[in-house]
C-alpha cells in the first residue's frame, strides 16, 4: 500500500530510527495528526503514546472535538477520556464552537451519554440540530435519542424542539409527562469528590416569599451537607433539610439540630441536587437558612 507522507512528518519518524527520540516539540496539532498516523501505520506504540501525551496537553476549545475523533481512530483510551473530561468541564464553549459540526457521529454518541457533560439540555438539543444540518444524510435517530428531552422545559419543547422537526410529535408529549409523574429524571451532573460545590461552582439564594433557597449553579451529585449553625433560633429547633432537582419534588435527607451552635454533617445516598432548603416541619419555616452555613460535598468512599 502506497502512502503519500508530508515530508516533515517523515523526518519525525526518520529521525527517531536513527536516534531514538522523537522531535515533536516544535510540532503543531495538526501535525502531530500526521506523525501519531504515520506511527500506526508502522506500529510504534512508543511514538503513539508520547504524541497522545503532547495532544493530552495541547487540548483547547477549538481542537478537542478533533482530537477526540482522533484518538478513537486510533484507540487510545486515556487520551479519549482527557478528551471526553475536557468537554464535560467545558461544554458551554464546545458545543457552540464549529468544529463541533465536524465531529463523527461516533463520537457525538458517546459525548452525549455522559451524564456529566455539563451543559443545559436544550443548549444540548441546539447543538444537535446543527450538528444534523451540518451532517445531512446521516440517520440521526440514534443521536436524537440520546438528548434527555424530559430535562426541557415545557415551553422550549413546544417553541424550539417541536419546531426543528426532528423528534417525533409523541415523544415530545413523552417528555413533557414525564417529569409530572416522575421525580428522579436522568440529569446531567457535575461529579467532585472532596469539593465544596456550594462555594467552588457557586451558588445563589432564591427568596420566594418566605421561603429561602440555595441554587446551585449547576445539578451536582452530592451525598454530605454540613451546616453550621450561627445564630439560635428561639422558636425552632429540629429541623429538616430537603433536597431538589426542580423546586417540585422535595426530598428530606436528615434533620439539624438549631440550638447546637456546632457542624452538623447530614449524609445520605449520592444523588443529583440543584436547590437545598430547611424546614420546620411543625411551624412550616422556610427561612431557616437565614441562620445556617452550608457546604454540599460528595465523599466517595460512602456508598
Amino acid at each position: 500500500m502506497r502512502v503519500e507522507v508530508p515530508l516533515k512528518t517523515f523526518k519525525v519518524i526518520l529521525g527517531y530510527f536513527y536516534s531514538g527520540t522523537l522531535a515533536i516539540s516544535t510540532l503543531n496539532v495538526d501535525e502531530v495528526f500526521e506523525v501519531l498516523e504515520l506511527g500506526n501505520l508502522y506500529i510504534l506504540p512508543e511514538v503513539e503514546l508520547a504524541l497522545a501525551k503532547r495532544l493530552q496537553n495541547n487540548l483547547s476549545i477549538s481542537n478537542t472535538c478533533m482530537i477526540l475523533d482522533t484518538a478513537r481512530k486510533f484507540n487510545h483510551a486515556e487520551l479519549t477520556m482527557k478528551c471526553l473530561k475536557f468537554m464535560d468541564k467545558n461544554a458551554h464553549q464546545v458545543l457552540k464552537h464549529q468544529s463541533f459540526q465536524m465531529l463523527s457521529k461516533e463520537s457525538l454518541e458517546e459525548v452525549l451519554r455522559r451524564d456529566t457533560l455539563i451543559e443545559h439540555e436544550i443548549d444540548v438539543f441546539k447543538a444537535v440540530v446543527k450538528w444534523s444540518r451540518h451532517n445531512q444524510g446521516v440517520d440521526i435517530k440514534s443521536v436524537v435519542s440520546l438528548v434527555r428531552l424530559s430535562l426541557i422545559s415545557v415551553e422550549d419543547l413546544v417553541l424550539v424542539v417541536r419546531p426543528s422537526g426532528i423528534v417525533e410529535s409523541l415523544k415530545i408529549l413523552d417528555a413533557i409527562e414525564k417529569p409530572i409523574i416522575k421525580s428522579i429524571l436522568p440529569y446531567r451532573a457535575h461529579v467532585s469528590p472532596g469539593v465544596d460545590v456550594a462555594f467552588h461552582f457557586g451558588c445563589s439564594v432564591e427568596v420566594i416569599k418566605d421561603e429561602i433557597v440555595i441554587k446551585l449553579s449547576f445539578w451536582c451529585i452530592i451525598n454530605i451537607i454540613s451546616i453550621e449553625v450561627i445564630q439560635n433560633t428561639n422558636d425552632t429547633s429540629n429541623c429538616t433539610v430537603e433536597v431538589s432537582c426542580d423546586m417540585t419534588h422535595w426530598d428530606g435527607v436528615g434533620n439539624i439540630d438549631l440550638s447546637t451552635p456546632t457542624q452538623q454533617d447530614i449524609h445520605f445516598t449520592r444523588m443529583p441536587v440543584r436547590f437545598i432548603r430547611i424546614v420546620d416541619p411543625e411551624s412550616g419555616r422556610k427561612d431557616v437558612l437565614n441562620y445556617c452555613l452550608l457546604k454540599a460535598v460528595l465523599n466517595n468512599t460512602i456508598p
